[in-house]
C-alpha cells in the first residue's frame, strides 16, 4: 500500500479580528509541502494546482494558504491603486488609515498615509504656483453675475446668461482643444453603457499627452513623486491618470456608464437628477445652446485669473440645488489639483490657494469598483 507522508505546518491566521487555526488542506496533506513559500507569488489570481499551497486573495477563505502567506503578502506591492478587498490581510486604499488596516509598506510603496504626508501649507503653496503658471487659462472672459440666490431656490434670479463674452480664440489652446475632442465620446445618461472605440482611445491618449506636456501637470507630478504618491515614470503616471479619470465604472444598476472625467468635466444625468457637472467649458457651451439656464449665484471666489462660482443649476429642465465650477482655468490645472487632492486628501476638503493667494478648497471623493479606485467626484469649493 502506498503511503503518503505529510509534513504539515499549522499556522495561525487573523480572520475577522479573531485567531483561527489554519488546518492543512487535502492537497497540502497529499503533497506533503505545506511549507511552500509565497515569495514572488502574492496576488496571483486563481488556484495553481501545481503548487501545494496558494497565495491568492481567496486562500484564507479556502484554507489553503502557504504558511508564510501573512508575513509575505502583507504588502501593497502591485496594489497601490486597488480598492478595498477583504480577502487581503491588509489594505492599500485611501481609507485604510481610517480603519487601521493599512499594509505596513503602504507609505513606502504607495506614498502618503491618508494625507498625513502632505501638509496644508505645501498644498497651498503648490496650488498657488500652479495657478500662476497656468499659461493655458483663458483670459478676458466677462461674467454677468447678476443676483444672488440660495440653495434650494428654483426661482430664476438671473434673466441673462452667466457668460457675457468669451474671447474668440478661447478654445484654440492645445489642452482645451484636446478636451473638447472627448465631449462627444460620452452619453450623458450614466445608466447607458459607454462603448469605447479605437478612435476615442486615440483621443484619450492625445488629451493625456497634451496635459502631461504642460508645466502645470509636470509640477503636480513632481510634487506627487516627492511625496511618494506617484510613480516617477511618466508613462506609468499617464496610465494611472487614465485609470482614475477615464476608466469606466458603475454608479448603480450594473451599468459601466460613468467615469471621473465625464462626471466632473461634462456632467451626467441619472434619471431626473444632475450628477457632477463642474466644468466651465461645458457650462458655456450648454448656455450658448440654450440647454443651461443660469439662475444666479450663492458664492463667488476670485482667484486671480480664474473664479470659483457656487450656484444652483437648471440643465435641460433638470434642477440641481447646488453645484460649483471654476471659470477660466485650463483643463490641466483642474485635473492636476483634483489629482493631487484625490491622493493627498481623499474624501475630504483639500486646502488650496489661487494665484493671488486667496484661499479655497477642492473636495474629492473616491469610488471603489472591481478592485480599483477611481475619481468618484471632484469640485472646487471653499
Amino acid at each position: 500500500m502506498m503511503k503518503f507522508v505529510a509534513l504539515v505546518t499549522i499556522s495561525v491566521m487573523m480572520m475577522g479580528g479573531s485567531l483561527v487555526e489554519a488546518k492543512p488542506s487535502f492537497r497540502q496533506l497529499v503533497l506533503g509541502k505545506a511549507d511552500d513559500s509565497c515569495v514572488g507569488r502574492c496576488g496571483i489570481a486563481g488556484t495553481d494546482l501545481t503548487k501545494p499551497c496558494q497565495c491568492n486573495p481567496s486562500c484564507q477563505q479556502y484554507n489553503d494558504c502557504c504558511a508564510d502567506f501573512l508575513p509575505t503578502c502583507n504588502t501593497c506591492e502591485g496594489r497601490c491603486t486597488a480598492g478595498y478587498d477583504n480577502k487581503w490581510p491588509c489594505q492599500c486604499n485611501a481609507e485604510c488609515t481610517t480603519y487601521n488596516n493599512c499594509c505596513p509598506d503602504k507609505p513606502e510603496l504607495c506614498g502618503g498615509t491618508g494625507g498625513g504626508a502632505v501638509t496644508d501649507a505645501e498644498l497651498q503653496a503648490l496650488s498657488k504656483q500652479l495657478h500662476i503658471d497656468d499659461v493655458n487659462a483663458v483670459q478676458g472672459i466677462v461674467l454677468n453675475m447678476q443676483s444672488t440666490t440660495t440653495s434650494g431656490s428654483t426661482t430664476d434670479k438671473a434673466p441673462l446668461p452667466l457668460f457675457s463674452s468669451v474671447p474668440a480664440d478661447a478654445f484654440s489652446g492645445p489642452t482645451i482643444s484636446a478636451l473638447l475632442a472627448l465631449f462627444d465620446n460620452y452619453d450623458e445618461n450614466c445608466k447607458v453603457t459607454e462603448v469605447i472605440t479605437p478612435e476615442e482611445t486615440a483621443e484619450d491618449n492625445a488629451f493625456l499627452d497634451a496635459i502631461l506636456a504642460t508645466s502645470v501637470m509636470q509640477q503636480a507630478h513632481q510634487f506627487l513623486v516627492s511625496k511618494g504618491l506617484a510613480d516617477a515614470d511618466i508613462a506609468v503616471f499617464k496610465e494611472y491618470l487614465r485609470q482614475i479619470w477615464l476608466g469606466q465604472y458603475n454608479r448603480g444598476g450594473g451599468i459601466e456608464g460613468s467615469s471621473g472625467l465625464e462626471h466632473v468635466f461634462l456632467g451626467e444625468k441619472n434619471g431626473n437628477s444632475i450628477s457632477g457637472y463642474h466644468g466651465w467649458i461645458k457650462y458655456y457651451q450648454d448656455e450658448l445652446a440654450g440647454r443651461m439656464n443660469y439662475l444666479g449665484y450663492m458664492v463667488k471666489i476670485d482667484l486671480g485669473v480664474s473664479s470659483v462660482i457656487e450656484m444652483p443649476m437648471n440643465w435641460d429642465g433638470i434642477y440641481k440645488s447646488i453645484s460649483s465650477i471654476s471659470v477660466s482655468g485650463s483643463p490641466e490645472i483642474e485635473l492636476a489639483l483634483a489629482t493631487v487632492c484625490f491622493l493627498a486628501r481623499p474624501n475630504s476638503k483639500c486646502p488650496l490657494q489661487g494665484a493671488d493667494g486667496t484661499p479655497y478648497a477642492y473636495q474629492t471623493y473616491t469610488l471603489d469598483y472591481n478592485g480599483n479606485t477611481y475619481v468618484g467626484s471632484a469640485y472646487p469649493t471653499y
